[in-house]
This record gives structure tokens, C-alpha cells and sequence, in this order.
């Protein structure tokens, strides 16, 4: 595909990213708070901080992951039951609550500590909606690149919120500032889902609504009719449907338990190669080598750090349906395991090492981990899991990686980042655990770029002759 008839096909299924957008854009608002436990941003400078015990603190700051879990349940219900632009509502309501709070009162440790359990709660619901619902709407050809811009804007968030936090300021508290910049993408994101969030054609299919689903199946397809795509689209996803009325809903049984296994194992990799403590190494190794004001210096070193998971991450993002996902987070994670485990190595055998050193070797880190280690897992979630099994599934997946980032915040929460001896024995066990996975994906992990969801999630479910380079078979061919 050249690449005018890309931007043709891109252009023409704008609908399907459009109806996303409310997802997205919560999703990119809730994020900013998620740079609290991913980054020290100066909490204990902060105002709402002051006089209040180191627990009180690290409880505040993790309130954020523990309602992202029960906001993950809680959407396992309500997908089943409401409609996608319904509970998107709620979950908007969640979000301008919790920046209306920060707003109004931005130096209070309850406030602060009631708004990140809000953000939380909408963060958790937000990413089962927008990956279930994506999965179901997008076409095969543009899926790696509307799925993966999840990942790209929960990097965007971090950034800003990163930035924002870390920011010493008498004229707008930083809080006050996340509040009202939050507060304007929900605007955007109200009007969105209001025109323009259409309902996933499985839904209605599910409940028997097959007129709504051919109009809605139109709508995101930029279609005036009913065209011989669009017909086969539905009936596959009938014929997906009446396949799974023949299973349960059980997570653990009718060979779901390798795809979530899969999806675990990626999630993990995600975690352990951005996290508290990894991120602090590098922010203070950067740090060192600037020549400026420690606050400045922060900013600066967060800044570099993420700019290159942004632009790296856009550049894959834009790649990855013509890449493969596979080979992307593949290179990702070998390539970040290597370096970690390398300059680990470094650490613990050498007296010192150079800070311009330290932080070349951290940015070739930055680039390999921006290939797909932390943003593939959300597209494979979105295709990997029968549609009875898929809700409860991906909140398993998204579970699994809020409390991996508890433990690790909760055990480096007081850490000296600024003693050099505690470098290797960071990066080290972050980077050994993500060779062993490495392999297990490279054996197991299918590749399903540019195939139906019920071709990926077929392969996701064989045991045997999975396809690891694409695949050019008919549905037939994959299931039989």
C-alpha cells in the first residue's frame, strides 16, 4: 500500500478513531496523575505533602492504582449492560469531579487524595472501554495505529503531568493547573461522544439488533450504504458470536488461559521496563550531568526522557500494522533487557561511572523500550479473548499491571536514588526478568497484524502451528 492510498484509508475511517475519542481524551487527562508513582515530581515539596507522614503520602499517591482496579471491575459489569457512550458519561463524570476538586481546593491532602481516586476510577474504566470497544470497530488494516495511540497518549500524560508537578510556581499551583488543562479536554471529549461515539456492531449484534448494527457499521465505515464489506464484516461477526455461545465465561477454561498468560507475561514486561524505580535512575543520572538548578534539572530530564518515548513512540505507532506487532515488541524487549542488565552490570562492578555515559546508554534504553514493549500489550488486548471472556480478561491483564506498579512504588518509595550503589541492583533485577519473557513471547506469541479480530483471536487460541509472520489464510484455514 503506497502511501496516498494509506492516507485515503486513514481519512476514510476517521469515524472509527473519532468515536474513541472520549476514551482517549480520559484517558490522556487521568494519565497526568499516573506521573505521580512513575516519577518523584517533587510530592514532598509540595504543599498538600507538608507535615504529613511518609505513609500518608505514598497512600495518597497510590489511591490512584487501587481505584483503578475496582474501576477495572466495575466496568466488567456495565460493558455487558450499557451502551459504550453511556458509561463513557460516567466515566467523564469521574474525571471532571476529580479536576473540579484539584481546582478548587489543590492543598489539602484529602482533596488531592479523594481526586487521584477519582482520576483512578476513570483511568481503570477508561482503558477497558476504549481497548474493547476499539477492538470491535477498527479495521484490521489500522488497527496497530488507532490502538496503539492509547499507549501514546498515557506517555503524553505522564509527560505533561511530569512537567506540570515538578513545576515551582506562585501563580497557578500545579494542581490547580492539571485541574483546569483536564477540565478543557473534557469539554472536547462531552461533545465528542455526544456526536460522534458510535456503538460497536458486536454490541448490537449480541442483542439481536442487527438494523442498528448495519447503520452503526456504516456510520464507521464512512459508508452512505450497505456494502458487500460491511456485510461480510457482520456476518463474521455473527459467526464469531455463535462460536462463543458455546463456551463460558469462565477466564480459566476453553483455552483462554494462554492468551491471558501471553498478555500477563507482556503486561509485566510493560511494568518492569517503566516504573518508579528504573525512571528514577535515569531521571537522576540525567540529572547529574545537566548544569542548572536542581528543579530546572528535574524538568529537563523528564522532559528528554519522555520526548524520546513520544516521538520514538509515534514513529511505531505509525509502523506497527506494516512491522507486525510481534517483531516490534520483541526487539523492544530484548533491546531494553540488555541495556538494563548491561549497565547494571556496569554499576555494580565499576567504583563510578561518567554521568554522559550513564545517560547515552539510558537514552538507547529510551529508544528500544518507545518499539513496542508498553504499547503492543494494549493492541494484543484488544484482539486476544472471546467476547464473553474479553471484559474480564483484559481487567485481569490491566490488574495485574496496577499492582505490580504498587509493589514496586510501595518498596522504592524511600529509596536514596541519589547513591550510585543503588543503580545496579535496580536495573538489574528489572532487566533479567525480561529476557525469560522475551523468549517465552518468542515461541508462543502469534502475529495478527492485518487479520479480523476473529482471525487474531483464533490464533491467539491455537495450541500448535500459531503463525508468527502473518497470515494470508482464509477464516476457515485459521479455525480449522
Amino acid at each position: 500500500m503506497g502511501c496516498t492510498e494509506w492516507l485515503e484509508l486513514n481519512q476514510k475511517n476517521k469515524p472509527q478513531s473519532n468515536a474513541l475519542a472520549a476514551g482517549i481524551l480520559s484517558l490522556l487527562t487521568t494519565s497526568m496523575y499516573l506521573a505521580g508513582t512513575l516519577y518523584n515530581t517533587g510530592f514532598e515539596n509540595q504543599e498538600w505533602s507538608r507535615g504529613q507522614s511518609d505513609s500518608a503520602v505514598m497512600a495518597t499517591l497510590l489511591m490512584f492504582h487501587v481505584t483503578a482496579v475496582i474501576g477495572s471491575l466495575v466496568t466488567c459489569f456495565l460493558i455487558e449492560r450499557y451502551r459504550k457512550k453511556q458509561i463513557n458519561y460516567v466515566m467523564m463524570s469521574f474525571v471532571i469531579t476529580g479536576c473540579v476538586v484539584v481546582v478548587a481546593v489543590p492543598h489539602n491532602i484529602i482533596a488531592i487524595a479523594f481526586a487521584r481516586s477519582l482520576m483512578g476510577l476513570a483511568h481503570g474504566m477508561a482503558f477497558l472501554v476504549v481497548l474493547i470497544h476499539g477492538g470491535e470497530i477498527v479495521i484490521k488494516e489500522l488497527r496497530g495505529l488507532i490502538m496503539g495511540s492509547v499507549n501514546f497518549c498515557v506517555i503524553s500524560g505522564v509527560l505533561v503531568g511530569g512537567l506540570l508537578i515538578s513545576v515551582r510556581t506562585d501563580a497557578l499551583d500545579q494542581h490547580r493547573f492539571l485541574g483546569i488543562l483536564g477540565l478543557g479536554y473534557m469539554l472536547i471529549a462531552f461533545f465528542m461522544n455526544f456526536a460522534v461515539c458510535y456503538e460497536s456492531p458486536v454490541f448490537l449484534v449480541q442483542r439481536k439488533l442487527d438494523i442498528d448494527a448495519a447503520r452503526c457499521m456504516m456510520k464507521l465505515r464512512n459508508e452512505s450504504t450497505e456494502t458487500w464489506q460491511i456485510r461480510n464484516e457482520l456476518t463474521e461477526i455473527r459467526t464469531m458470536l455463535s462460536e462463543d455461545e458455546t463456551t463460558t465465561r469462565s477466564i480459566w477454561r476453553d483455552g483462554n488461559l494462554r492468551p491471558l498468560v501471553l498478555l500477563a507475561l507482556a503486561k509485566v514486561a510493560s511494568v518492569l521496563s517503566f516504573n518508579y524505580a528504573v525512571n528514577m535512575v535515569k531521571l537522576n543520572v540525567i540529572t547529574h550531568l545537566l548544569d542548572s538548578s536542581e528543579t530546572e534539572a528535574v524538568n529537563l530530564s523528564i522532559t528528554i526522557l519522555m520526548s524520546i518515548r513520544i516521538v520514538v513512540g509515534m514513529v511505531t505507532m505509525f509502523a506497527i500494522d506494516a512491522l507486525g506487532q510481534r517483531a516490534l515488541q520483541l526487539v523492544s524487549i530484548v533491546s531494553t533487557a540488555v541495556v538494563l542488565v548491561a549497565i547494571g552490570i556496569a554499576y555494580l562492578a565499576a567504583d563510578s561511572i561518567p554521568h554522559d555515559y550513564g545517560a547515552a546508554v539510558f537514552f538507547a534504553c529510551e529508544v528500544g523500550a518507545s518499539l513496542g514493549v508498553t504499547s503492543v500489550p494494549d493492541v494484543l488486548c484488544s484482539e486476544a479473548f472471546n467476547t464473553k471472556k474479553k471484559a474480564l480478561s483484559i481487567a485481569t491483564v490491566q490488574i495485574l499491571e496496577h499492582v505490580l506498579y504498587v509493589i514496586i512504588f510501595a518498596v522504592t518509595f524511600k529509596w536514596d536514588f541519589t547513591v550510585p550503589d543503588q543503580y545496579g541492583v535496580t536495573l538489574v533485577t528489572a532487566g533479567i526478568p525480561l529476557l525469560p519473557i522475551a523468549y517465552m513471547l518468542y515461541r508462543k506469541l502469534p502475529e495478527t497484524s492485518k487479520m479480523s479480530i476473529r482471525q487474531a483471536r483464533i490464533e491467539f487460541y491455537k495450541r500448535d502451528g500459531i503463525v508468527f509472520g502473518g497470515s494470508k489464510n482464509s477464516v476457515e484455514a485459521l479455525y480449522d
